[in-house]
């Protein structure tokens, strides 16, 4: 009966090994790709609530060009895509159509730190109440949101803040961790 046992222990060593194998074979194959495979790869860049995209080729190009310009002995840079300029300061919007529904669009902004968000709260009688959306700002990544997408939407005659959180570093919003900043109140009312 040892035996028996024996045998069918030494059987399930060699499965198990032969499943390792295959497991880490297909382990490499799936994270090692050739040069072709990584150029079709796209990488999602978050601007304000819209994902663009840029493949790896595209990346490699704009690294290439901004290497050859530093490589040049021109005081100029070389850019490779235009964003807008984002302004740090007093805290203030300029709202475009604050019509009720699922966004709020930015027609201009001072943002009072570098990196952070932007929100909207329910405001009712000078008190905040929900977030009802927010848009990640951030000088060093060129990220100048243009709308504010809601969660939940506003409704026409209800009173709204537009407030200003810091970011905690991990680029995830988190109300327990991304602190309201203290600044001016800038209230609307949707209609």
């Amino acid at each position: 009966m040892s035996t028996d046992v024996e045998k069918q222990e030494g059987q399930k060593t060699v499965v198990s090994f032969a499943a390792g194998l295959l497991i880490g074979g297909l382990l490499v194959w799936a994270f090692s790709g050739s040069p072709e495979t990584d150029e079709s790869r796209t990488v999602d860049v978050q601007t304000s609530d819209d994902a663009t995209e840029m493949t790896d080729g595209e990346e490699d190009s704009a690294n290439t060009s901004e290497e050859s310009a530093a490589d040049t002995d021109s005081d100029t840079e070389s850019t490779t895509n235009e964003t807008p300029a984002m302004t740090v300061g007093d805290a203030s919007v300029e709202l475009g159509s604050v019509t009720a529904g699922s966004m709020v669009t930015l027609e201009g902004a001072t943002f009072p730190t570098d990196e952070g968000w932007v929100g909207v709260r329910s405001y009712t009688d000078g008190e905040f109440g929900n977030i009802l959306g927010v848009s990640r700002y951030s000088n060093e990544q060129g990220l100048v949101p243009s709308q504010i997408e809601l969660l939940a939407p506003t409704t026409a005659g209800n009173e709204y803040a537009v407030v200003f959180f810091a970011e905690d570093g991990d680029r995830d919003f988190n109300p327990a961790l991304d602190a309201q900043l203290d600044t001016e109140v800038i209230t609307f009312t949707a209609e």
